[in-house]
């Protein structure tokens, strides 16, 4: 088994913790220091930095690129720091002064910093891998939380709750019970030098019933499901592209998609009904009624509810567009990941 992305060690409670000490700390040095609130409040962009530093190293990979990630958190305890000691008097210049005189500077030392981690050698970020097996598990529960670039989700080899390549930023997960994980970006991608558009590629489980959930951003995303025994899809996505196959013989399936200004495109192969309901504020649905003729409010396959095969989908969106039809007559590519992993 390879696993490379890193598990994830809870950053919430880390953070909530470091919070409620620094803040606890802030009025404890107020009260012991004799200080106004006039002079302490620098005392909390100390705690903002060391926040964000606490924040950066709780979720700081071997691939992180932690030089530059370091540029924030410390310029505000700098900052923090001088601001401190004009308020009580230990520089000699009001606070007012030194921000105003002082900040062309504080510029200037921030392009450097930059610049520097710039032309630094540092790893390259991402090309993770991540194999987690079953385990015994009899149904598969897995919720991908993806922000900006592509996303793939196809079959993963035998065995495997989760077969995953991820370029570009790394990932984290949290096994949350027997077949139950969690999978998200290991750190925010909010600094100009991220030089690669994060791409992931993951495998799911095709021999056990499985229930998947992303999340997604600006993203192209591409779900290949038809060889998996899915029995729920949840998706949320903002201005995206996104394009799902459905599976060919899964028994019931229900698709829940909720969508901003995104295109969502939905495959049901030939042999499986569909009911199709689909709510648009601003967008548009085009829906194959050669196949799925207009029912109730809908459309739907007659005969659907004595089908074997069979997927109910559901949509609420903004002012994309959604459609439904019948795949494209390619050859199906969700077994990309057996041929990724079986050559390692």
């Amino acid at each position: 088994m390879t696993v490379r992305a890193r598990r994830s060690n809870n950053p919430g409670g880390v953070m909530a913790a470091t919070w409620l000490i620094g803040i606890g700390l802030v009025f404890l040095l107020q009260q012991t220091l004799d200080l106004r609130w006039g002079q302490a409040w620098p005392m909390f962009v100390i705690l903002a930095g060391i926040g964000s530093l606490v924040s950066l190293l709780v979720t700081l990979g071997h691939r992180r690129r932690w030089f530059t990630a370091l540029a924030w958190p410390l310029l505000l305890i700098v900052a923090g720091t001088l601001l401190l000691l004009s308020t009580t008097g230990n520089l000699g210049i009001e606070p007012g002064d030194l921000v105003s005189r002082w900040w062309p500077v504080a510029v200037i030392a921030a392009g450097a910093w930059i610049l520097v981690g710039a032309v630094l050698p540092q790893s390259r970020l991402g090309d993770d891998r991540l194999q987690l097996p079953l385990e015994g598990a009899t149904s598969a529960q897995v919720r991908i939380r993806f922000g900006g670039g592509e996303l793939s989700v196809g079959t993963a080899r035998p065995g495997l709750l989760v077969d995953g390549s991820f370029e570009g930023m790394p990932a984290r997960y949290d096994l949350r019970g027997p077949g139950n994980v969690v999978l998200e970006p290991e750190s925010p991608q909010s600094w100009p030098w991220w030089e690669r558009t994060p791409s992931w590629r993951i495998g799911l489980p095709a021999e056990v019933p499985l229930d998947l959930e992303i999340e997604s951003g600006a993203a192209k995303t591409r779900v290949e499901l038809d060889e998996t025994r899915l029995r729920s899809l949840r998706i949320q996505t903002g201005a995206s592209d996104t394009r799902v196959r459905l599976p060919r013989a899964a028994g019931e399936t229900r698709v829940r998609a909720e969508s901003g200004a995104a295109s969502l495109v939905f495959e049901v192969p030939d042999g499986v009904a569909a009911r199709i309901r689909s709510r648009m504020a601003l967008g548009s649905t085009r829906v194959d009624e050669t196949r799925f003729p207009r029912a109730d409010g809908g459309w739907e396959t007659p005969g659907f509810g004595s089908a074997a095969n069979r997927v109910e989908i559901e949509i609420q969106g903004g002012v994309g567009s959604v459609e439904v039809r019948a795949p494209d007559p390619q050859p199906p590519s969700s077994r990309w990941m057996i041929q990724t992993f079986g050559s390692q």
